[in-house]
């Protein structure tokens, strides 16, 4: 088996070998072609591929957080395949320590039920230490109209105007996320504006009068299914919040979606948030589809 780096040449059976980790665990695709190239393209993150016989057998990303204290590792192995997950796992450790302040972890995720990865992740000295959800909506009766708080209207995303304030309120709303870091507007306009498939009329955003108050920054899935609608981020910030602002903005983004004729809708979220956002989430009608165990060690001493 040999790990090398990734490249662009490697996109197709990159999310082939994606979709079918998720067909196996989930019944869905998870990437096509494009989100993958998106991903090669990202800066400050490192790519490795495993290969046997000539065959892709697993995938690997690695990135820094802005003050090298956190490594996020996204880690892809088969069932059948796990012995690519150790090799894959040394390269995204050996990046990581090149770079790791004092103090550093690497993170790493994998499906709940993908025993053969977490048995691996066991033998690289990872231990469990929380996990988030996957959720999802199917369009397929009437949807509640969204009550928005007094005083509080919704209109789209406008790149004129719009680039700081939506990021103030990402960064801000997050701040109760577990382990956050506030990234830099350049980070955050690459991620987010650069992407290929960026749509500003998907991106809804809450006034109260010349006040943000939260915004709902969707998109369709990573599959490309045209059918399928994510949203990205909810966030409302601290002085709307516990006045149903959330529920709204998530009912107008559901009525939005069905009318461009999506049938379903997904997102992520940490499974322990402490806004509550799982049960927001129930309340607009979504239900818990699939778990991802978040792994963690110690990178330096």
């Amino acid at each position: 088996m040999k790990v090398r780096p990734a490249a662009p040449r490697d996109a197709a059976a990159i999310s082939s070998l994606c979709n079918a980790i998720s067909r196996a665990f989930n019944g869905e695709p998870d990437a096509d072609d494009v989100e993958v190239l998106r991903w090669l393209a990202l800066q400050g993150v490192a790519m490795f591929v495993a290969e046997e016989g000539g065959r892709i057998v697993g995938y690997c990303d690695v990135q820094s957080a802005a003050d090298a204290t956190r490594f996020p590792a996204d880690l892809r192995v088969a069932p059948g395949d796990a012995a690519a997950a150790e090799p894959l796992l040394e390269a995204a450790e050996d990046w990581a320590k090149s770079r790791a302040a004092a103090g550093a972890l690497v993170r790493v995720f994998a499906p709940e039920d993908h025993s053969e990865l977490q048995e691996a992740l066991a033998r690289r000295g990872l231990r469990p230490v929380r996990h988030s959800f996957q959720m999802a909506i199917d369009l397929d009766g009437d949807l509640p109209p969204p009550e928005w708080p007094a005083g509080v209207a919704a209109r789209w995303y406008q790149s004129d105007r719009d680039e700081l304030p939506a990021y103030e309120c990402v960064q801000e709303a997050f701040e109760d996320h577990w382990d956050s870091h506030r990234r830099s507007f350049e980070e955050w306009r690459r991620f987010e504006l650069e992407n290929p498939r960026f749509d500003p009329e998907l991106w809804w955003l809450a006034w109260d009068a010349c006040e943000l108050a939260g915004v709902c920054l969707n998109g369709w899935h990573y599959s490309g299914d045209p059918r399928y609608g994510h949203v990205g981020l909810l966030a409302v910030r601290r002085p709307w919040r516990r006045r149903g602002l959330g529920l709204a903005l998530l009912r107008h983004s559901f009525a939005d979606f069905a009318a461009r004729g999506a049938n379903r809708i997904g997102l992520e979220v940490d499974g322990e948030n402490l806004t509550g956002a799982v049960r927001l989430y129930e309340r607009a009608g979504m239900h818990v589809v699939r778990r991802t165990d978040i792994y963690e060690k110690g990178l330096t001493t």
